[in-house]
């Protein structure tokens, strides 16, 4: 999709106009009409964060019932919480300091600067735990739960050459430096590192594979983790039950709010060129639908 961080026109928070462009930026419409349809819902759910938990809750538990009836021993539901999202960031820091403990900086034979052979070591294996923690989050990652289509998987591409280069760097530059009497730990750090830039090498090939096949766009994180495609029937069933009644609720709550913030996204489809000033104005004065229902593309 085009670009939507543009100014409020309305003087909207900027956390509901970030809520707005996180919601466009999964979407894909197929057509200016498909899109104005969407704007109410999209409209309810950023301007309540609430809605947007208790859809995904609606969402998870029918999924789960869903894996449950073909087979109890899949059934289990994996969404993304605060603390997948927290080991994610130590992952990326850790890679960052792998590299950087290698890569030559001027505390290097500085006084009370450490040398590639007390650094060697450590870098390796700050590299193999942010790969172990990639990997484990490859799959959220690959079905758009850890941080939507934001999180592509040339992640683990820059990560990987990241450490090729500072296994470069420690045998063509900073190899001298090593202790030849006890090269044991320099050459354990050097393995390691080369064996997580070749392992997150494959892992960037599987991902981008899993991106390539759709799995990250909003609709298909709908149903994404079912056992048997299939169930998406039963899944969207169960979201059109909740937004039968979510969606009136939110307006007979903060209608108000609700029809400001449409008023955002329908002018943010308009400048990202899904929708024109004529459909934007008509769809303004549309009257809010007479039946909720999740968005099925």
């Amino acid at each position: 999709m085009a670009g939507y961080g543009h100014g409020s026109v309305t003087g909207i928070d900027e956390r509901t106009l970030g809520r707005i462009d996180l919601l466009l930026f999964d979407a894909d419409y197929s057509a200016a009409a498909d899109a104005v349809d969407d704007s109410w819902r999209i409209a309810v759910l950023a301007a309540a964060p609430r809605a947007r938990t208790d859809r995904e809750r609606v969402r998870a538990h029918a999924v789960h019932a869903a894996n449950a009836r073909r087979d109890p021993a899949v059934g289990r539901v994996r969404d993304a919480s605060i603390w997948h999202r927290l080991c994610l960031a130590l992952a990326l820091v850790l890679a960052v300091v792998a590299a950087g403990l290698v890569l030559p900086s001027r505390a290097v034979g500085a006084a009370g600067g450490f040398g590639l052979q007390q650094e060697m070591l450590p870098a390796g294996a700050a590299a193999v735990v942010a790969l172990s923690i990639l990997w484990w989050l490859e799959p959220l990652r690959a079905a758009g739960a850890l941080w939507g289509s934001r999180l592509p998987a040339v992640l683990h591409l820059t990560c990987a050459a990241l450490w090729l280069i500072a296994a470069a760097v420690a045998v063509l530059v900073r190899w001298p430096e090593i202790d030849a009497q006890q090269p044991l730990p320099v050459t354990t750090g050097l393995v390691l590192l080369v064996a997580a830039a070749t392992l997150a090498l494959f892992l960037w090939h599987r991902a981008a594979r899993a991106d390539r096949s759709g799995r990250q766009s909003g609709m298909a994180r709908l149903t994404g983790d079912l056992v048997d495609p299939r169930d998406g029937v039963a899944v969207f069933f169960a979201l059109d039950e909740w937004w039968r009644v979510a969606g009136p609720a939110a307006l007979a709550r903060e209608g108000a709010r609700v029809r400001r913030v449409r008023v955002e996204v329908l002018a943010r489809l308009r400048l990202a060129g899904v929708i024109t000033g004529i459909d934007e104005q008509f769809a303004a004065l549309d009257p809010p639908p007479t039946r909720w229902r999740e968005r099925r593309r």
